[in-house]
């Protein structure tokens, strides 16, 4: 065995080993939509959606010498649109600005009528700034991601009529792609088309890397073809849609199921999805090492049984951090983690928390923060976990 190998067995067996204490935040009964950020100073954030005066509510919440900090208020509301795979999120600045989403419903719209509002944290207080389709009656604009003031997100075809986007199957109900710059202040510079046909209900995925922003999204390829695409913010412009691997899933329908995405450093990309191409569902991790330009051969995560919706965290040495839902027995699955190497060598799983295998437990989030890994879900509410780091730390550092 080569010392590399030696260590990494090291690492992996660091990993199994760890035991995951349940730290649940100040959420309430029957919140959910859990969201984790980190910002700069590597202070961890979870966001999520609390039931609210008849209407619900966004909370924060820091996590800090080992305890979660009483919630803070972003915003609350009485026509909100609240669904299983399109939350909110939590965007922290290196200057402590914040930025955060929710969805609300356009007045007198239908079922599927509503559209993104965003809202900006300075000294101590939330203002909202921004909105995108708040007019939609039949349509609606969501699935958002930032990375600092930057953020791509789903909507309807600009200037078509509703006829145009609405139905179902390859020519109905068709999403675009956009970019939305933010001034340091708040105010919109720059909202435009990076994609003018992609999947309709997929979750988006941002990231900043040395050469400038990246993004990864379901896209939509003729012959209802659903395979992860990746466009670039390099030297000033965007590059156009390239496919990150070829899977070839076809589906006649939106998966509602979008990739992750962690930078870490040095050139360092990962992006993490689920396909079920050919009938074999896979959850599959592709690595670059310069930007993003180009990708590895896709690495399996999971353990031959997958739900899918999976979520990766950087590590400081160019490894990964992975969660996805395994599915286990009748209606259960597993949250379960795995470490990746800088090289593609993927350890064993851990299982942190068995949960019900169906869209209640959301899309579980993992983040390292304080020598601490943390994944959050829902389950029956918002719950938390912690995995010790510190041994796994000191294994790499050798």
């Amino acid at each position: 065995m080569t010392i590399r190998a030696a260590l990494a067995a090291a690492v992996f067996a660091t990993i199994a080993a760890a035991q995951p204490v349940r730290l649940d935040p100040p959420a309430q009964p029957e919140s959910g939509m859990p969201f984790l950020t980190t910002a700069a100073d590597g202070t961890l954030y979870l966001s999520w959606l609390d039931p609210h005066n008849g209407g619900h509510a966004l909370r924060f919440s820091r996590l800090q010498g080992g305890k979660w900090s009483p919630p803070e208020m972003i915003a609350a509301g009485k026509n909100w649109f609240v669904n299983w795979a399109d939350f909110p999120s939590l965007s922290v600045q290196p200057d402590g600005t914040m930025l955060a989403h929710w969805l609300s419903r356009s007045a007198g719209g239908g079922k599927f009528g509503y559209g993104i509002r965003v809202a900006r944290r300075t000294a101590g207080a939330w203002r909202e700034i921004h909105g995108m389709s708040l007019d939609e009656k039949d349509d609606y604009a969501g699935f958002l991601s930032f990375a600092g003031t930057g953020a791509v997100y789903l909507s309807p075809p600009a200037g078509a009529p509703p006829a145009a986007h609405s139905g179902h199957g390859e020519h109905g109900h068709r999403k675009t792609l956009r970019f939305l710059q933010l001034h340091a202040d708040g105010r919109a510079a720059t909202d435009i088309e990076l994609d003018a046909d992609v999947c309709s209900c997929c979750q988006t995925a941002l990231a900043r890397t040395a050469s400038g922003l990246i993004a990864a999204y379901r896209d939509h390829s003729p012959g209802e073809i659903r395979d992860i695409s990746v466009v670039r913010f390099v030297n000033g412009a965007w590059t156009e849609p390239r496919t990150l691997h070829a899977d070839g899933w076809r589906i006649n329908g939106c998966p509602t199921e979008g990739p992750s995405i962690a930078t870490a450093g040095a050139g360092r990309v990962a992006i993490a999805w689920l396909t079920r191409a050919n009938a074999q569902p896979k959850v599959q991790l592709a690595l670059s090492s310069d930007d993003g330009a180009r990708f590895s051969t896709p690495v399996r995560l999971d353990s031959g049984n997958p739900l899918g919706r999976p979520s990766l965290a950087p590590l400081h040495n160019g490894a990964y951090l992975a969660a996805w839902l395994e599915k286990t027995h009748g209606v259960r699955a597993e949250i379960r983690l795995r470490h990746v190497s800088a090289n593609g060598v993927a350890g064993p799983a851990v299982t942190v928390a068995e949960v019900p295998a169906s869209r209640t437990t959301g899309f579980p989030k993992v983040a390292v923060s304080g020598g601490q890994i943390v994944l959050a879900w829902r389950d029956e509410r918002v719950r938390a976990a912690v995995l010790p780091l510190q041994s796994l730390s000191k294994k790499e550092s050798k």
